[in-house]
């Protein structure tokens, strides 16, 4: 017999080695392809809906979860198997709650002009500020053409980088915006500008402005209604104020970090009656002396919402005192189905309260409105994940027709006070809200 080269012996040796590895891989492929085979026969979607068959949930909505989110049903399917049933979990699958997922099955957000999907960071932030004037006839546009500096010439950098950065940006406009029209007879304090001056909410970031108070009516019906008009010219949302009472009542609602949440605005904040109400067939506020209009309207969305949030035009003007038709009626809007209250008006920060677990922000006082030194702040909700909420107050001054947070011995003076006139809600020194246990 020949004796195989050194060479011959190489070429055999490695031919050995790929014929092992072959047979090492190909059983490897062969099971992963199976496995693959036993994942695509699973029925993700008859699985879930035995599971949840008595939540009345369809049985397309769930193939459309299916073809639209990867691996969701899966996953629902995996936490149904350990746990009881929990709307939580479509967020915690998809990244949408229930709410959203069906309104999204059924095109409902398609025909819908008072709603806003918003792309959110995770958690989110929601901040809120009291009140805004921009008319020209009052103290603060003066400033803002004289400064010469947009809207850094009335607040500062760092409120403005804040309200910015914030998910959602919510105020209290008060003020008219009109050409037209002439001041209430009778009326002290009227407020009015032109409607070039919205785009400044614009630079304050503002995606929804309050129009339920005692100033958007200051110049009458015509200005009234031009100031409607203004704001949907320049594409800004709005609340509290209608052509009729449906309009001055409707929510508007925005979907954020994928729950949907529902914003209504009443007022009950004039001493004598001055601003037209809303009605059935003619323009107005929504006002809410008689508190059965606002519980009726929050009772009427709460089942289609996540959350709903109310703000109110409310309160003793220039008094931390909280009156006691707002402290009730507050309360009524929480039994009603309300998640947070937070008000306006009194030109001064009033103190906090938890009712049922649920925070009332009493008021937030004066943003940016006159020549007074008033302290003021920003309230912001953290929105998390799994649907959970954090509440914060940053402390800000008012002064000079210039608005900035305060820091160091004058934050923990206002804090102070700030605990001192709340209910049963401590604020740390970051400005963090809890409830008093």
């Amino acid at each position: 017999m020949k004796k195989l080269k050194w060479k011959n012996w190489i070429k055999l040796i490695i031919i050995i080695i790929l014929l092992i590895g072959i047979a090492i891989i190909i059983p490897h492929i062969n099971k992963e392809n199976k496995k693959e085979v036993i994942k695509e026969e699973i029925d993700y979607v008859t699985l879930v809906y035995e599971k949840i068959n008595n939540q009345n949930i369809d049985k397309n909505f769930l193939k459309w979860i299916d073809d639209n989110y990867e691996n969701a049903l899966e996953s629902i399917n995996n936490k149904l198997e350990t746990n009881e049933y929990d709307k939580k979990i479509w967020h915690e699958a998809t990244g949408n709650s229930f709410l959203v997922l069906n309104d999204l099955y059924n095109k409902k957000y398609d025909s819908m002009d008072n709603v806003t999907v918003m792309e959110s960071n995770s958690p989110s932030t929601l901040s809120f500020v009291g009140d805004i004037s921009l008319a020209d006839n009052w103290f603060i546009m003066p400033k803002y053409d004289e400064r010469g500096k947009k809207v850094y010439g009335i607040l500062s950098e760092e409120v403005v980088k804040t309200m910015n950065d914030s998910d959602l940006m919510v105020a209290n406009s008060e003020f008219t915006v009109s050409s037209r029209g002439t001041p209430l007879n009778g009326k002290q304090y009227t407020f009015r500008a032109k409607k070039e001056r919205l785009s400044i909410y614009s630079e304050m970031g503002i995606d929804l402005v309050t129009l339920a108070n005692n100033h958007v009516y200051d110049f009458g019906m015509d200005a009234f209604l031009d100031m409607l008009d203004a704001f949907d010219e320049y594409k800004i949302p709005h609340i509290g104020a209608g052509h009729n009472l449906d309009e001055a009542k409707e929510a508007y609602y925005f979907i954020i970090n994928g729950y949907k949440i529902a914003f209504l605005n009443g007022t009950r904040a004039e001493k004598y009656i001055m601003t037209k109400d809303a009605t059935i067939d003619s323009p107005g506020v929504f006002r809410c002396y008689d508190t059965t209009n606002m519980v009726n309207q929050i009772k009427s969305i709460r089942d289609n919402s996540d959350y709903v949030i109310v703000i109110m035009h409310f309160g003793k003007e220039g008094s931390h005192e909280l009156e006691k038709e707002q402290v009730e009626s507050a309360k009524k809007y929480v039994d009603a189905g309300a998640d947070v209250i937070i008000g306006h008006h009194a030109h001064v920060l009033q103190g906090i309260e938890f009712y049922k677990e649920k925070p009332i922000i009493y008021n937030l006082g004066d943003f940016i409105f006159n020549s007074q030194k008033e302290y003021t702040a920003i309230f912001q909700i953290v929105l998390n994940n799994d649907g959970t909420m954090n509440y914060k107050m940053l402390p800000a001054l008012q002064e000079n027709m210039f608005t900035d947070f305060i820091k160091d011995d004058e934050k923990e003076r206002l804090i102070k006070d700030l605990n001192s006139w709340s209910i049963n809600a401590l604020i740390d020194e970051e400005g963090n809200i809890t409830e008093k246990k």
